[in-house]
C-alpha cells in the first residue's frame, strides 16, 4: 500500500549517507539568507520563466526506471481501504473552517545557484538534468506578479476563514508575515503547516475533507498525486496528523480538479481519472541502488469499472458521473476548469462565444453540461438539475482565440476556477486597473454575480497563471466546518399560473444537526420589499421540512425573494443561501410568466397524484420492507430512500401499471429513514424504521 512505500522511502532517508547528507548547514544558510536579500530588488517579471517551466500544473516526465515495489502496487487483488459508511463530502458552497494552501517556493542548487526544481527534500534538479542534486529553497517574497497572486489570495480568505499556509521550512513563517505587512495585509487569521514540498496545486494533491459518523466527525481523504511530485503526494497525510484529523491514505490516483461534489452522494468527473490509473506510472522514490538516485514505482494497471467501483467506496457515492475530458485545457482534463456548483441543484458552467462555437472543446462542454441537465436528477427530490452559464474570459484586447491550439498554449483562463469560501469567493480575473479586457471582465463579473447572489467577490488578477491550465481553484483546498447545519433545498424558478392555478407554493428541505434542529424558518418578500417577512417551517416528517409560500395567482407577473435559515439545538444558525439576507433565491410566477432568466422547468410542489400508496410493512422493518399501490401506478414513479442526512442509499422507479414495491433493506443500519415517491413537482414521502 501507499503508506508502506511511504515508510520505505523514509527508512532510505534515514540512511543514505551520500554527498546530500554533507551539505554544510552553514552554507545553506548563506544561499538563502543571500537569495531573499537579492528578492528585495527583483522586477515585477521576475521568476515568470522558472514558474513555467518548474512549476507547470504536471510535472515533467522524466526517463526513469520503472520498479516492481510490491508494498506500494496498486492491485485489484487486495481488500479495499477500510472506510467509514457514512461519510459525507460536503460540496465546495458548504460552510468552511479554513482554506488550505502554500506559497511559491524558488528553489536552486547549492553548487551554482541554478534554478531547480525539489524532488525530494534538499534535492532536486535542472530543468535540463534529471540528476539530484543538492537544492535549496526559499519563499518568494519578491514584489512580482505571482507572489502579488498569493498575497492577495492569503489576505482575501482571511476575511472569511482562517487560511492554513504550509510552508517548507519554520523560519520561512516570518519571512512570509513580514511580507505581508510590507504590503498593508498583515495575516491575522491565519495557521502556518511546515511540510517540505515540490509546487504549489494543493487542489490538486490536498486531502479531500469528509464528514462520519453520528457526530459529524471530519476525516480526510489521501488520493495518489502525479508521480513526479512525492513530497506532495505525502501532504494529506501529513496535514491530517498535524491538525488531528484521521486520514485515510489510498493508491487510487485522483487530483482534486476533477472532484465535483454535490454534497448529497453524486461525484462528477472526467474520463481524465480513467487514463492516470490506466497507466504503470506511480510515485517516484529514492533509490540509492538507481544511477540517477531514485527510481519510479510501477503500479498495477487498473480498469475503467474498478476505478469507478474504487471512488464510489472511498467518497460513499450514490452515483459516479464520468463525462468527457477537455483536451485543450492545459492537459489535465480537469472538471474544474469549466463547471462549478452554486449550490445542490445548480451548475454555473461557462459559455464559449458564437466564434469558438465550432471548435471541439466548446463542443464537448455543450454537450456535457446538456446531459448533466437532461440525464441526472439532483438529491434527494430527484428533479433535474439548473445550469446557469458565465462567459469564457477573453484575451487582454477583448478579441477570441482563433484555434484551440492557442487557447491550449498560451491562455486556459477560465472564470469557474474560483474558490468560494463561506460568504465570498476568491475569483480571477484577467485585468488590473485599465489593463486588459476591462470591460469583458466587468460583464462577466455582473453575471456572475447574478448566478451567486450575496457573495462578495474578491478579484484577483491571474493573468500571470496563463498557459498553466489552472487559476484560484487548484491551488487552494477547502477544510470543513466544524458542526455542520446542512440545508438540502430544491429552489422553486418559476410558475405559469395559467397552467397551474393555485394560490400558495409548497416548500420543503432537508435540515440536519448532530444536536437536532430548534426550528427552521422561511423568509420571504414581494421583490421591491425591505424587510423579509417570515414563516416558522413545521417537520413534515423527520429532518424534512416545510412550509407554504403564498402568493396572488391572478397577477401576470410578479417577483418573490426567499430564503431559509435554520438553528440547531447547540445554537448554531446558517442559512440557505449562505449569503442570506444578502442573497436570496427568486421566484418569478403568474398568468404571463414563462421562465426565469437562464433557468427551466415547473417548480411547484405538491402531493403526488401518480399514485395512491399504503403504508410500508414491515415497519420497523430488518432485511426488507413493501408497500402496496393501490390500483397500480398511473405511471412510471422514481423513489429514492434517504437518511437522516439527506444521503441517497437506494434508487429505484415503480413502473406503470406496478401494485407493489419491495425494497431490500438489509444494508441499512438501524434508525429512520425516508422513501420519496415522484420528484420536485409531484412528492410524496413515507417513513421507514429500520430495526437490527
Amino acid at each position: 500500500m501507499k503508506r508502506n512505500l511511504i515508510s520505505l522511502v523514509i527508512a532510505i532517508l534515514a540512511i543514505t549517507t551520500s554527498a546530500f547528507a554533507q551539505i554544510d548547514d552553514a552554507k545553506i544558510k548563506a544561499l538563502r539568507k543571500a537569495a531573499l536579500e537579492e528578492m528585495k530588488y527583483a522586477p515585477e517579471d521576475a521568476h515568470k520563466d522558472y514558474y513555467e517551466k518548474m512549476h507547470s500544473r504536471i510535472p515533467r516526465k522524466l526517463d526513469v526506471e520503472l520498479i516492481d515495489v510490491q508494498d506500494g502496487v496498486k492491485s485489484s487483488t487486495k481488500a479495499p481501504l477500510d472506510v467509514p459508511a457514512d461519510m459525507i463530502y460536503p460540496g465546495e458552497f458548504d460552510e468552511v473552517q479554513a482554506i488550505m494552501m502554500t506559497w511559491p517556493y524558488i528553489t536552486r542548487t547549492v553548487s551554482g545557484n541554478q534554478y531547480a526544481s525539489q524532488m525530494f527534500e534538499g534535492q532536486g534538479m535542472t530543468y535540463s538534468s534529471q540528476t539530484l542534486v543538492p537544492v535549496y529553497s526559499v519563499p518568494d517574497v519578491s514584489n512580482n506578479k505571482t507572489t502579488k497572486l498569493f498575497r492577495e489570495l492569503a489576505n482575501g480568505i482571511q476575511q472569511n476563514a482562517e487560511v492554513w499556509i504550509n510552508i517548507w521550512n519554520a523560519e520561512d513563517s516570518v519571512t512570509i508575515k513580514q511580507h505581508m505587512l510590507n504590503f498593508g495585509t498583515p495575516l491575522n487569521n491565519y495557521r502556518f503547516f511546515i511540510n517540505q514540498g515540490n509546487s504549489f496545486w494543493y487542489r490538486d494533491c490536498g486531502p479531500v475533507g469528509f464528514y462520519y459518523g453520528d457526530d459529524d466527525q471530519i476525516g480526510l481523504m489521501d488520493f495518489e498525486y502525479y508521480g513526479g511530485r512525492p513530497l506532495d503526494d505525502l501532504l494529506g497525510r501529513k496535514i491530517g496528523e498535524q491538525a488531528g484529523f484521521p486520514t485515510f491514505t489510498t493508491t487510487i490516483e485522483y487530483e482534486g480538479g476533477n472532484i465535483l461534489v454535490d454534497g448529497l452522494g453524486s461525484l462528477f468527473t472526467s474520463t481524465a481519472v480513467y487514463a492516470i490509473n490506466k497507466d504503470a506510472n506511480g510515485l517516484y522514490y529514492l533509490n540509492p541502488n538507481s544511477s540517477i538516485g531514485y527510481s519510479q514505482q510501477s503500479k498495477t494497471r487498473l480498469t475503467e469499472t474498478q476505478i469507478v467501483d474504487s471512488l464510489k467506496h472511498l467518497m460513499n457515492l450514490n452515483r459516479c458521473i464520468v463525462l468527457p475530458e477537455l483536451k485543450y485545457d492545459g492537459g489535465t482534463g480537469h472538471i474544474d476548469l469549466y463547471t462549478d456548483f452554486f449550490d445542490e441543484s445548480t451548475f454555473v458552467s461557462t459559455k464559449h462565444p458564437d466564434v469558438m462555437a465550432n471548435l471541439s472543446d466548446p463542443i464537448k462542454v455543450e454537450k456535457n453540461m446538456d446531459s448533466v441537465v437532461k440525464m441526472f436528477t439532483s438529491a434527494p427530490f430527484g428533479s433535474t438539475y439548473y445550469n446557469t452559464r458565465i462567459p469564457l474570459p477573453a484575451k487582454n484586447n477583448g478579441t477570441w482565440y482563433t484555434s484551440q491550439s492557442e487557447y491550449n498554449n498560451t491562455y486556459t483562463r477560465s472564470f469557474s476556477n474560483h474558490t468560494m469560501v463561506n460568504g465570498a469567493i476568491m475569483q480571477p480575473m484577467f485585468y488590473s486597473g485599465n489593463e486588459g479586457d476591462v470591460a469583458g471582465n466587468q460583464a462577466a463579473l455582473a453575471k456572475m454575480q447574478e448566478a451567486y447572489p450575496g457573495y462578495e467577490f474578491v478579484e484577483i488578477d491571474v493573468r500571470d497563471f496563463d498557459g498553466y491550465g489552472g487559476a484560484i481553484h487548484c491551488i487552494t483546498k477547502q477544510i470543513p466546518a466544524e458542526n455542520p447545519v446542512r440545508i438540502y433545498h430544491y429552489p422553486v424558478r418559476w410558475l405559469n399560473t395559467t397552467e397551474k392555478e393555485t394560490n400558495d407554493v409548497w416548500l420543503t428541505a432537508t435540515v440536519q444537526n448532530k444536536s437536532g434542529i430548534e426550528n427552521a424558518i422561511l423568509y420571504y418578500r414581494t421583490k421591491g420589499e425591505e424587510n423579509f417577512n417570515n414563516i416558522s417551517m413545521n417537520i413534515y416528517d423527520g429532518n424534512i421540512y416545510d412550509a407554504v409560500l403564498p402568493i396572488n395567482k391572478d397577477l401576470a407577473a410578479d417577483t418573490i425573494e426567499y430564503y431559509i435559515s435554520a438553528k440547531s439545538n447547540n445554537g448554531k444558525t446558517i442559512t440557505k443561501p449562505m449569503t442570506a439576507p444578502k442573497g436570496y433565491y427568486t421566484f418569478i410566477y403568474g398568468t404571463e410568466v414563462q421562465g426565469n432568466s437562464d433557468y427551466i422547468g415547473l417548480d411547484c410542489m405538491e402531493d403526488i397524484k401518480a399514485i395512491n400508496l399504503g403504508e410500508f410493512y414491515p415497519n420497523p422493518a430488518q432485511n426488507s420492507t413493501k408497500i402496496e399501490i393501490t390500483q397500480g401506478a398511473k405511471a412510471d414513479v422514481p423513489v429514492k430512500v434517504i437518511n437522516l442526512k439527506g444521503q441517497v442509499l437506494l434508487t429505484t422507479t415503480i413502473k406503470k401499471g406496478q401494485t407493489s414495491l419491495e425494497l431490500n433493506t438489509s444494508e441499512m443500519r438501524s434508525g429512520n429513514y425516508w422513501a420519496i415517491f415522484g420528484d420536485n413537482t409531484n412528492v410524496s414521502i413515507k417513513k421507514i424504521v429500520i430495526v437490527k
